[in-house]
Protein backbone atom coordinates (compact mmCIF):
# COMPACT_ATOMS: atom_id res chain seq x y z
CA UNK A 1 0.00 0.00 0.00
CA UNK A 2 2.53 2.41 0.57
CA UNK A 3 4.37 1.78 -2.68
CA UNK A 4 1.30 2.46 -4.14
CA UNK A 5 1.12 5.98 -2.38
CA UNK A 6 4.98 6.67 -2.76
CA UNK A 7 4.54 5.41 -6.70
CA UNK A 8 1.37 8.41 -6.85
CA UNK A 9 3.01 10.53 -5.15
CA UNK A 10 6.24 10.47 -7.80
CA UNK A 11 4.24 10.60 -10.81
CA UNK A 12 2.28 13.68 -9.01
CA UNK A 13 5.59 15.39 -8.89
CA UNK A 14 7.25 14.58 -11.86
CA UNK A 15 3.17 15.63 -13.66
CA UNK A 16 3.56 19.76 -12.35
CA UNK A 17 7.99 19.57 -12.44
CA UNK A 18 7.04 18.42 -16.85
CA UNK A 19 4.11 21.52 -16.89
CA UNK A 20 6.66 24.04 -14.73
CA UNK A 21 9.22 23.48 -17.32
CA UNK A 22 7.27 23.60 -20.31
CA UNK A 23 5.44 26.76 -19.09
CA UNK A 24 9.04 28.30 -18.37
CA UNK A 25 10.28 27.33 -22.12
CA UNK A 26 7.33 28.96 -23.43
CA UNK A 27 7.87 31.90 -21.36
CA UNK A 28 11.76 31.68 -22.59
CA UNK A 29 10.19 31.77 -26.20
CA UNK A 30 8.25 34.34 -25.61
CA UNK A 31 10.82 36.67 -24.22
CA UNK A 32 13.27 35.77 -27.23
CA UNK A 33 10.45 36.98 -29.83
CA UNK A 34 9.69 39.93 -28.23
CA UNK A 35 13.35 41.15 -27.91
CA UNK A 36 13.43 40.01 -31.72
CA UNK A 37 10.43 42.23 -32.66
CA UNK A 38 12.18 45.35 -30.79
CA UNK A 39 14.98 44.46 -32.63
CA UNK A 40 13.77 44.35 -35.93
CA UNK A 41 11.83 47.50 -35.17
CA UNK A 42 15.17 49.12 -34.35
CA UNK A 43 16.71 47.12 -37.46
CA UNK A 44 13.78 49.02 -39.86
CA UNK A 45 14.20 52.35 -38.30
CA UNK A 46 18.31 52.40 -38.95
CA UNK A 47 17.77 50.77 -42.30
CA UNK A 48 15.05 53.92 -42.91
CA UNK A 49 17.24 56.03 -41.97
CA UNK A 50 20.32 54.75 -44.52
CA UNK A 51 17.41 54.76 -47.21
CA UNK A 52 16.14 58.23 -46.53
CA UNK A 53 20.34 59.62 -46.92
CA UNK A 54 20.82 57.61 -50.12
CA UNK A 55 17.94 59.22 -51.93
CA UNK A 56 18.68 62.78 -50.06
CA UNK A 57 21.24 63.17 -53.41
CA UNK A 58 23.57 66.51 -53.49
CA UNK A 59 24.65 68.90 -56.19
CA UNK A 60 27.87 67.87 -57.25
CA UNK A 61 27.84 71.46 -58.65
CA UNK A 62 27.90 75.00 -56.61
CA UNK A 63 26.01 76.58 -59.41
CA UNK A 64 23.51 73.72 -59.74
CA UNK A 65 21.06 74.21 -56.77
CA UNK A 66 18.80 71.32 -55.71
CA UNK A 67 15.91 72.28 -56.35
CA UNK A 68 16.62 73.23 -60.09
CA UNK A 69 14.72 72.40 -63.07
CA UNK A 70 18.01 70.70 -64.42
CA UNK A 71 19.15 69.37 -61.12
CA UNK A 72 17.96 66.04 -61.60
CA UNK A 73 19.42 65.79 -65.65
CA UNK A 74 22.63 67.53 -64.89
CA UNK A 75 23.47 64.15 -62.92
CA UNK A 76 22.55 61.96 -65.33
CA UNK A 77 24.74 63.72 -67.96
CA UNK A 78 27.44 64.12 -65.59
CA UNK A 79 27.65 60.71 -64.16
CA UNK A 80 27.12 58.79 -67.31
CA UNK A 81 30.14 61.18 -68.55
CA UNK A 82 28.37 62.43 -71.44
CA UNK A 83 28.85 66.03 -70.08
CA UNK A 84 31.13 67.38 -67.63
CA UNK A 85 31.55 70.43 -66.04
CA UNK A 86 32.96 73.60 -67.09
CA UNK A 87 35.57 73.12 -63.61
CA UNK A 88 35.95 71.08 -60.63
CA UNK A 89 33.05 72.93 -58.97
CA UNK A 90 30.56 74.50 -61.89
CA UNK A 91 28.61 73.10 -64.54
CA UNK A 92 27.53 76.58 -66.12
CA UNK A 93 23.65 75.97 -66.54
CA UNK A 94 23.20 79.29 -68.48
CA UNK A 95 26.10 79.16 -70.82
CA UNK A 96 25.96 78.09 -74.37
CA UNK A 97 27.21 75.21 -76.05
CA UNK A 98 29.37 75.01 -79.41
CA UNK A 99 29.27 72.76 -82.36
CA UNK A 100 32.87 71.14 -81.09
CA UNK A 101 30.76 70.25 -77.65
CA UNK A 102 28.11 69.02 -79.06
CA UNK A 103 29.66 66.67 -81.48
CA UNK A 104 31.83 65.63 -78.24
CA UNK A 105 28.34 65.00 -76.39
CA UNK A 106 27.19 62.58 -79.31
CA UNK A 107 30.48 60.61 -79.40
CA UNK A 108 29.95 60.36 -75.71
CA UNK A 109 27.03 58.64 -76.03
CA UNK A 110 28.03 55.96 -78.83
CA UNK A 111 31.25 55.55 -76.75
CA UNK A 112 33.23 54.54 -79.47
CA UNK A 113 36.81 54.61 -79.56
CA UNK A 114 37.80 54.74 -82.67
CA UNK A 115 39.94 57.42 -84.40
CA UNK A 116 38.38 58.94 -87.51
CA UNK A 117 40.14 61.05 -90.04
CA UNK A 118 38.32 63.19 -91.23
CA UNK A 119 40.01 66.84 -92.59
CA UNK A 120 37.92 70.66 -91.72
CA UNK A 121 40.04 74.05 -92.29
CA UNK A 122 38.95 75.08 -88.47
CA UNK A 123 39.41 72.07 -87.24
CA UNK A 124 43.06 71.58 -85.81
CA UNK A 125 44.20 67.99 -85.25
CA UNK A 126 44.87 68.33 -82.18
CA UNK A 127 42.04 70.03 -80.81
CA UNK A 128 40.17 68.73 -78.12
CA UNK A 129 37.37 68.03 -80.54
CA UNK A 130 38.81 66.88 -83.25
CA UNK A 131 38.04 63.05 -82.69
CA UNK A 132 34.68 63.63 -82.38
CA UNK A 133 33.76 65.86 -85.56
CA UNK A 134 35.81 63.79 -87.36
CA UNK A 135 33.51 60.69 -86.17
CA UNK A 136 30.34 63.00 -86.61
CA UNK A 137 31.19 63.82 -90.17
CA UNK A 138 31.98 60.10 -91.04
CA UNK A 139 28.47 58.71 -89.40
CA UNK A 140 26.50 61.99 -90.84
CA UNK A 141 25.68 62.71 -87.51
CA UNK A 142 26.90 66.44 -88.19
CA UNK A 143 27.57 67.73 -91.39
CA UNK A 144 30.01 71.26 -92.25
CA UNK A 145 29.20 73.89 -93.51
CA UNK A 146 31.08 73.31 -97.01
CA UNK A 147 34.18 74.84 -98.20
CA UNK A 148 35.83 72.62 -95.65
CA UNK A 149 34.26 74.39 -92.89
CA UNK A 150 32.72 73.10 -89.55
CA UNK A 151 32.38 75.96 -87.34
CA UNK A 152 33.36 74.06 -84.05
CA UNK A 153 33.00 77.55 -81.87
CA UNK A 154 29.88 77.96 -83.40
CA UNK A 155 27.00 78.21 -81.08
CA UNK A 156 24.29 75.24 -81.07
CA UNK A 157 20.57 76.12 -81.56
CA UNK A 158 17.68 74.28 -80.26
CA UNK A 159 16.59 73.20 -83.32
CA UNK A 160 19.80 72.42 -84.62
CA UNK A 161 20.38 70.24 -81.45
CA UNK A 162 17.55 68.12 -82.30
CA UNK A 163 18.52 67.59 -85.85
CA UNK A 164 21.84 65.99 -84.50
CA UNK A 165 19.77 63.69 -82.05
CA UNK A 166 17.46 62.91 -84.68
CA UNK A 167 20.47 61.83 -87.53
CA UNK A 168 21.91 59.75 -84.32
CA UNK A 169 18.27 58.18 -83.51
CA UNK A 170 18.71 57.44 -87.47
CA UNK A 171 21.89 56.14 -87.81
CA UNK A 172 21.20 53.77 -84.93
CA UNK A 173 18.21 52.70 -86.85
CA UNK A 174 16.20 53.13 -83.83
CA UNK A 175 12.60 52.69 -83.58
CA UNK A 176 9.06 56.17 -83.13
CA UNK A 177 11.61 57.94 -86.10
CA UNK A 178 7.53 59.57 -87.42
CA UNK A 179 7.98 62.58 -88.07
CA UNK A 180 3.64 63.21 -88.94
CA UNK A 181 1.58 65.04 -86.51
CA UNK A 182 0.72 68.47 -85.49
CA UNK A 183 2.37 68.72 -82.45
CA UNK A 184 4.75 71.25 -83.87
CA UNK A 185 1.07 73.57 -84.98
CA UNK A 186 0.41 73.91 -81.61
CA UNK A 187 3.22 76.44 -80.78
CA UNK A 188 3.15 80.03 -81.84
CA UNK A 189 6.52 80.58 -83.37
CA UNK A 190 6.18 77.26 -85.55
CA UNK A 191 6.21 79.07 -88.64
CA UNK A 192 9.88 79.70 -87.04
CA UNK A 193 11.16 76.18 -87.66
CA UNK A 194 13.70 75.92 -90.49
CA UNK A 195 12.60 73.31 -93.25
CA UNK A 196 15.04 71.22 -92.32
CA UNK A 197 14.52 70.75 -88.86
CA UNK A 198 10.72 70.74 -89.50
CA UNK A 199 10.78 67.02 -89.46
CA UNK A 200 13.29 66.22 -86.63
CA UNK A 201 11.08 68.73 -84.46
CA UNK A 202 7.83 67.40 -84.99
CA UNK A 203 9.73 63.86 -84.45
CA UNK A 204 11.04 65.30 -81.05
CA UNK A 205 7.76 66.56 -79.73
CA UNK A 206 5.96 63.67 -80.37
CA UNK A 207 8.22 61.69 -78.29
CA UNK A 208 8.66 64.30 -75.49
CA UNK A 209 12.44 65.06 -75.98
CA UNK A 210 12.11 68.49 -76.71
CA UNK A 211 9.13 70.33 -74.93
CA UNK A 212 8.27 74.64 -75.56
CA UNK A 213 9.46 77.47 -72.99
CA UNK A 214 7.11 80.21 -71.84
CA UNK A 215 4.33 82.00 -74.15
CA UNK A 216 3.93 78.67 -75.76
CA UNK A 217 7.15 78.94 -77.83
CA UNK A 218 9.60 76.72 -79.23
CA UNK A 219 12.50 79.45 -79.40
CA UNK A 220 13.82 77.04 -82.33
CA UNK A 221 16.55 79.35 -83.30
CA UNK A 222 17.19 80.20 -80.06
CA UNK A 223 20.42 79.27 -78.64
CA UNK A 224 20.50 76.22 -76.48
CA UNK A 225 21.86 76.76 -72.69
CA UNK A 226 24.02 73.80 -71.03
CA UNK A 227 21.15 73.23 -68.80
CA UNK A 228 18.56 72.82 -71.67
CA UNK A 229 20.87 70.82 -73.71
CA UNK A 230 21.24 68.51 -70.46
CA UNK A 231 17.57 67.89 -70.59
CA UNK A 232 17.24 67.42 -73.91
CA UNK A 233 20.18 64.57 -73.97
CA UNK A 234 18.31 62.93 -71.01
CA UNK A 235 14.82 63.05 -72.56
CA UNK A 236 16.53 61.63 -75.68
CA UNK A 237 18.67 58.89 -74.16
CA UNK A 238 15.66 57.90 -71.42
CA UNK A 239 13.18 57.49 -74.58
CA UNK A 240 15.68 55.26 -76.22
CA UNK A 241 16.56 53.18 -72.95
CA UNK A 242 20.52 54.11 -73.56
Amino acid sequence: MKKKIFAVILIFTMTVTSFTAIAEKIDSENKENTITEENKDEVTEENTETDNAETEEESKFSDVENDAWYFDSVNFVTERGIMSGTSETEFSPNDSATRGMIALIMKNIENDPRKVYWSYFDVKEDAWYADAVAWCSETGIMKGYGGGLFGPDDYVTREQLVSILYNYAKYKNFGNMETNGIELLAYKDYADVSGYAGGPMQWALKNQIISGKDGNKLDPKGIASRAEIAQIIRNFMVFYNL
